[in-house]
């Protein structure tokens, strides 16, 4: 090598000198140069030779870099150059960002403000609400693909390797280099199922960032990619509120609708994501995005301590007109929010006692007015009975006519005991009970009666409880089309009297369990159900010879041809310890060859693929000549293969895929689940022997 400028050139292409690699990845490698036409420095993005090497990569490369060429946008890097169809290397040239990624950058800088983590993310939703309105999608949004500029006293978000994954046909997505094109962690489920991306799929990426930013954590991280993809099509993540105490609703809301499965669903363009972000940020008093971004990215440590001072007193004074609104729940969300960002505030207690406080006296006065409301129902009583009581059988209604008689005796019997009119004043209407004359033998005296009570008008109906134990767990639970509940074992649907409902729950592996209710159905309280899901049949791809045939636990399923066109299906067996796990034998036959054999672990609802390797697949010894026929006994039959004649199948590879994403529709059917067993007559019963 030789000495440029005091840099080392690695080599030269075309007018551009290769100083050194700052990066690499799965379809590309990227050096820092230099423009010897123009003396200025450049970044050249090298094609891997594998790709290179495809006319058609070539010319979907180029295609996608003079569309590209067309973005000019402040966080958008922009490209200087391309090699064009006809050049024996493909490169691109794109002005020199010298800085960090944006991966790095957090993970250095540790961002501990929500708030400033949808101030970058708006900033990329502004980038591809520009490139989107230009036709140009990214495919590959993740925070590798964001550069940090830091150099000469300028700070910015720069987005990178627009469209580059377009280059790449779905087939080569999982195979080129070892490595899949796109991260796991921010792949749109309409990705991993191998439809088009558009739009929408920028704004999902584009959600996982966000949800990183503001808690710290990707929302469908795990162990390995294959879980992680799993996660993404399942739409299985955290509600960031419960990752971070400090985020707010509006947040929360932003990210949950651009992470939703259907893209339908999800936010639509990327300048609505952008106008919901402006809306969350001015809801905490931000109302100049693009000037706290770059206040943020010129000193991150000291902006963040005063944004959060900001946030505190704005928080507080949210608070206050929610509280005196008489939203109370929402104040108490607020000064939860507060708090964790500042847990000494003593403000906050202020508050708190005082919504205590407002809080009490409410329940007091609800509690006399009860009681008033009480008492008056009771004389109401008192009233009505002592006017509208029938006498009844023997028995003087107490009245002026029946105590005053208009012509009485003069001489009265002296053994009568009749009382005349009681001198006392007739009670009045607030009196508690009324006098009522009773006879007796020989006496008519006034007797206190107690009120009856009336009886109470009906109540309401009541919404009924419907408590759901999901086996093995419910991914998504559904009332009347609205979800309710995910990733939850015990679900509780609250049904309105008066209307039909229908509940539902959906998990990936097993059919949908579905309760319809009518609207006059009574249903008895409290009402439980335990529901183990039934299981959806496992998936099985056999890479091998098209013409082999496949057996799983004796029953002939198909060919291997058959299963890499469409997945045979496997009924998982119910005698295992879990209907979602099952362990089948799996043996792949030909005419004239040694059968494989190999143990598969099933998983309900997902996909296997079993690669036989070609080694393992032995001719058969050729089967000597039947001897002539000859009387007497018939000859005892062959001896069985022993198990060193049957190929070794520790070598062949059966790994789980992932499997489908949005639960599929529930099938008009949900009865016992076909036979499966489609093997011609004369194969029946030889899944342990090789046909002649």
């Amino acid at each position: 090598m030789r000495r440029l400028g005091g840099a080392s050139v690695i080599r030269r292409v075309d007018r551009y000198e290769l100083l050194e690699q700052v990066g690499t990845g799965g379809m590309a490698v990227v050096y820092r140069g230099r423009d010897t036409a123009l003396d200025r420095e450049v970044a050249v993005k090298l094609l891997h030779p594998h790709l290179a090497a495809r006319p058609e990569s070539r010319a979907r490369f180029s295609r996608e870099a003079r569309a590209v060429a067309r973005l000019h946008h402040p966080n958008i890097v922009e490209i200087y150059d391309y090699s064009g169809e006809a050049a024996v290397e493909s490169f691109l040239v794109t002005e020199f960002v010298g800085g960090r990624t944006l991966r790095a950058f957090v993970e250095e800088e540790r961002l501990e403000i929500p708030e400033v983590g949808a101030l970058l993310a708006r900033a990329l939703a502004d980038a591809l609400a520009h490139a989107h309105g230009a036709g140009v999608i990214h495919r590959d949004l993740k925070p590798e693909n964001v550069l940090v500029l830091e150099e000469d006293g300028r700070r910015a978000l720069k987005l990178v390797d627009f469209g580059i994954a377009r280059i790449v046909t779905a087939d080569d997505r999982m195979t080129m280099t070892g490595a899949l094109v796109g991260s796991p962690n921010h792949m749109a489920p309409e990705i991993i199922e191998g439809k088009e991306a558009d739009a929408r799929s920028d704004l999902f990426s584009l959600g996982t960032i966000l949800y990183w930013l503001t808690t710290g954590q990707m929302p469908f991280a795990a162990p390995n990619p294959t879980a992680t993809l799993r996660r993404v099509i399942e739409g299985d993540y955290r509600d960031p509120r419960l990752v971070s105490p400090r985020i707010g609703e509006e947040i929360a809301e932003v990210i949950g609708r651009a992470l939703q499965l259907d893209p339908d669903r999800r936010t639509p363009t990327a300048a609505a994501l952008r106008a919901d972000l402006d809306a969350a940020l001015r809801e905490r008093g931000i109302d100049d995005p693009e000037a706290e971004l770059a206040e943020f990215l010129a000193g991150p440590a000291a902006y963040q301590v005063q944004i959060a001072r900001r946030l505190v007193e704005r928080g507080l004074v949210r608070a206050d007109a929610a509280f005196s609104a008489g939203e109370t729940a929402r104040a108490m969300k607020i000064l939860d929010g507060v708090l964790a960002l500042d847990p000494g505030d003593s403000r906050v207690a202020m508050r708190l006692a005082r919504i205590t406080a407002r809080a009490r006296w409410k329940r007091r006065v609800r509690l006399a007015v009860a009681t008033a409301g009480a008492a008056a129902a009771l004389v109401a009583l008192g009233w009505l009975g002592s006017v509208r009581r029938p006498a009844a059988a023997g028995t003087a209604t107490a009245t002026a006519a029946a105590i005053t008689d208009p012509h009485p005796d003069p001489h009265p019997d002296a053994t009568s005991n009749v009382r005349g009119p009681d001198p006392r004043p007739f009670p009045d209407s607030g009196a508690l009970s009324t006098p009522r004359l009773t006879t007796t033998a020989g006496s008519l005296r006034p007797v206190a009666r107690s009120p009856k009570p009336e009886a109470k008008p009906p109540s309401p109906p009541a919404v009924a409880l419907v408590s759901v134990r999901v086996r093995p767990y419910a991914q998504r639970a559904l009332l009347d089309g609205a979800e309710v509940a995910r990733g939850e074992q015990h679900v509780t649907f609250k049904l309105a009297p008066g209307a039909p409902h229908r509940v539902q729950v959906e998990h990936a592996c097993c059919y949908p369990f579905v309760r319809e209710f009518d609207a006059s159905e009574p249903i008895p309280q409290p009402l439980e159900l335990k529901v183990p899901l039934r299981a959806r049949p496992a998936r099985l791809r056999v890479e091998a010879d098209p013409a082999t045939r496949v057996f799983v636990d004796g029953r002939f399923l198909g060919t291997a041809g058959e299963s890499q066109r469409a997945p045979l299906e496997v009924i998982l067996p119910s005698t295992g310890e879990s209907p979602y796990e099952a362990t089948a034998q799996l043996s792949l036959e030909r005419r004239g060859l040694t059968p494989v054999r190999a143990t598969l672990k099933l998983r309900a609802g997902a996909e296997v693929t079993f690669a036989a390797a070609q080694a393992e697949v032995q001719p058969a010894a050729a089967p000597a000549e039947a001897p002539a026929a000859q009387s007497g006994p018939p000859a005892s039959p062959p001896p069985a293969p022993s198990a060193h004649s049957l190929a070794d199948a520790s070598g062949a590879a059966a790994s789980p895929s992932s499997s489908s994403g949005a639960p599929p529709p529930r099938p008009p059917n949900l009865g016992p689940a076909p036979d499966l067993a489609r093997e011609p007559a004369e194969l029946a019963g030889a899944a342990s022997t090789v046909p002649p």
